[in-house]
């Protein structure tokens, strides 16, 4: 198993100004599945967790907010072709701090995945927004990204079945 695979993230990473969060879950559904899910950004209002609102979406991409203390970054982004059938990737569509959203889609057996979404965005700058961005807008960004997950997972997986306590 791989370090990000296993929810291991050392920090942010930078790339062009860029920072990038990722999160990972296991699914108990085919990566298939998976993958129609997250193709499909209208889906995407029954995973929002309560700091995203403003929600837009159709066909093809997708409009959000993210409240923040002191900031709302808005996500704007459209479907972008990609070669990997892993991923299913969006970019940047009209302005915001978020410059890229992708899932990556492990199969791992016919009905199990393990699904990754990282995301690549333009933190605050400046000395205050630096300080915000470490204490406080990176910690409530990844928990926003972890609520999402854990809300997509109860949405495709369905309700859990309780096991029989006689058993």
């Amino acid at each position: 198993m791989t370090m990000h695979l296993a929810g291991y993230d050392p920090g942010p990473r930078r790339r062009n100004g860029l920072a990038t969060i990722r999160e990972d879950i296991h699914l108990h559904i085919a990566a298939a599945d998976a993958r129609a899910a997250v193709s499909d950004p209208t889906a995407y209002r029954a995973w929002l967790p309560e700091s995203m609102g403003n929600y837009q979406a159709d066909s093809e991409g997708l409009r959000v907010d993210l409240e923040l203390p002191g900031r709302t970054e808005t996500m704007s982004v459209r479907r972008a072709a990609t070669d990997d059938q892993r991923e299913v990737l969006y970019r940047l569509d009209q302005g915001g701090a978020i410059e890229e959203l992708v899932w990556g889609l492990h199969s791992e057996g016919q009905r199990e995945c393990h699904i990754t979404i990282e995301i690549a965005y333009r933190p605050a700058s400046g000395f205050v927004g630096g300080a915000m961005e470490t204490l406080m807008h990176r910690p409530q960004r990844t928990q926003a990204i972890r609520d999402l997950l854990w809300n997509l997972k109860r949405d495709l997986e369905g309700p859990r079945e309780e096991a029989d306590p006689s058993e």
